[in-house]
């Protein structure tokens, strides 16, 4: 049926109005001349065609990437449905949630994605956005929430999974990571993503093959991606398969070559597989590549002193420093190497530089007892060593070097618990210590 407009004299209204009774009774029906309503449905004014334009025009400013544009797009199609009647009405507040997200407005995304569901719970898609948005807030046990009901109303989307995959890992549920990124390349198996992820959260439980094989998944998905190469070649490195990092690097490089840091990792391959001269050429490709430097000129330092090329080996320590005078690793190199060549009083300031810079280096602290117990200066060598023991307890070393400490003071005592302690852990480093102990 239709509403007739209510049709009323401009005059005769005002003459009414001012002429009304003390008790202000409302007119009736027929004085303000209302038509009966006819009988039948409310039939909206719903402009179908301009609705249909407006989402078409957002869709392609979303392609184009241009997100404010899109949400106008969008919004002038509401606006032409006041009831939301339009199937597309609740698609198009999921598309101005994303595009809200896309410009970090995540408040705006949250509103459209409710109001999305509010007029269709059946869709995936706005659960699926919301996933999305908590996982950009930090949120991620809401992430798990949104993207968990998505999976419901939509099990064969994959990126669905991916996203409920991240937010397990987010969460330290590594398990259950890996079981939705499985999910989600059962379904969509070029979704090198989350091979990726997969492999990350594989190796984050020491699963060293399964990460391996994630990531070689990920390069069968899309082979152009070094960082999934970078990856492999730091899992072989790790299982001691130096001919694999090395071709994992080099392919890398090939794949993205301004990855500048690749090329510091290809050498530390090289010298792991003992070949100092590729090694050294990797380094100098870093720092003519242009990134890196101080990393690139301490290992060259480091080939230069195993080769016991003094003076070289100083040369490179001091270009390291000169770019990062607080990398505090170079200084215990300089340190290092000054014991090495019998100069105990330089290696002694280098190394205490060093632990001022990182003091949780307990190879610096090792050294520093050493210079000390040399020196016989025993208290000082023996805090030395405690520190270091301190900051690594599983290095049974250190207890040696302090039974022999003690030994030196003639504090036998002290020595025998250091001895007790290497046998109660049955370190293999009692033997060594026996005969002296024995013999004190």
């Amino acid at each position: 049926m239709s509403l007739e407009k209510m049709v009323i004299d401009e005059n005769e209204s005002e003459h009414r109005l001012a002429s009304a009774d003390e008790t202000d009774a409302m007119p009736s029906i027929d004085d303000i001349r209302l038509t009966p309503l006819e009988s039948g449905s409310f039939t909206s004014p719903t402009d179908v065609e301009g609705i249909n334009l407006s989402y078409a025009q957002g869709i392609e400013s979303i392609r184009s990437r241009e997100w404010d544009e899109a949400i106008d797009h969008f919004t002038d199609g509401l606006a032409l449905d006041p009831l939301r009647e339009h199937p597309r009405s609740a698609t198009s507040l999921s598309n101005i949630g994303f595009c809200h997200d896309k410009l970090k407005q995540y408040d705006q995304a949250i509103a459209a994605y409710k109001q999305s569901i509010e007029l269709d719970s059946t869709s995936d898609q706005p659960f699926a956005g919301l996933a999305c948005v908590y996982m950009d807030l930090g949120r991620p046990e809401k992430a798990l929430e949104y993207g968990e009901r998505a999976a419901v109303i939509r099990p064969d989307n994959g990126l669905t999974f991916f996203n409920v995959g991240n937010a397990h890992l987010a969460l330290g549920d590594c398990i259950g990571a890996i079981e939705s990124f499985r999910q989600a390349i059962t379904i969509q198996p070029m979704l090198f993503h989350a091979w990726l992820n997969m492999g990350a959260a594989c190796e984050s439980i020491g699963d060293i093959d399964g990460a391996i094989a994630s990531f070689e998944g990920a390069i069968q998905a899309e082979p152009g991606y070094a960082k999934a190469f970078l990856n492999l070649g730091l899992l072989y490195g790790r299982q001691g398969r130096h001919d694999d990092a090395i071709a994992a690097f080099e392919r890398a490089i090939e794949k993205a070559p301004e990855v500048k840091k690749t090329w510091i990792l290809l050498g530390l391959a090289w010298r792991c597989k003992g070949d100092d001269f590729k090694a050294m050429e990797a380094f100098k490709a870093a720092v003519a590549s242009g990134s890196h430097h101080e990393k690139a000129w301490h290992n060259i330092g480091l080939i230069h002193a195993a080769a016991h090329r003094h003076d070289d080996a100083m040369n490179a320590f001091q270009s390291a420093l000169r770019i990062d005078p607080a990398y505090a690793k170079v200084h215990v190199s300089i340190g290092r190497e000054y014991v090495r060549v019998g100069r105990d009083d330089e290696a002694l300031a280098a190394l205490e530089r060093g632990l001022s810079h990182r003091p949780g280096m307990a190879a610096a602290h090792a050294l520093v007892g050493s210079i000390h117990a040399r020196r016989g200066d025993h208290e000082s060598a023996i805090k030395a060593f405690g520190d270091g023991s301190r900051l690594a307890p599983e290095d049974d070393s250190f207890h040696v070097h302090l039974l022999r400490v003690h030994l030196a003071m003639g504090r036998r005592d002290e020595a025998m618990a250091e001895f007790k302690y290497l046998e109660d852990r049955k370190s293999p480093l009692t033997p060594v210590v026996a005969d002296e102990i024995h013999s004190a």
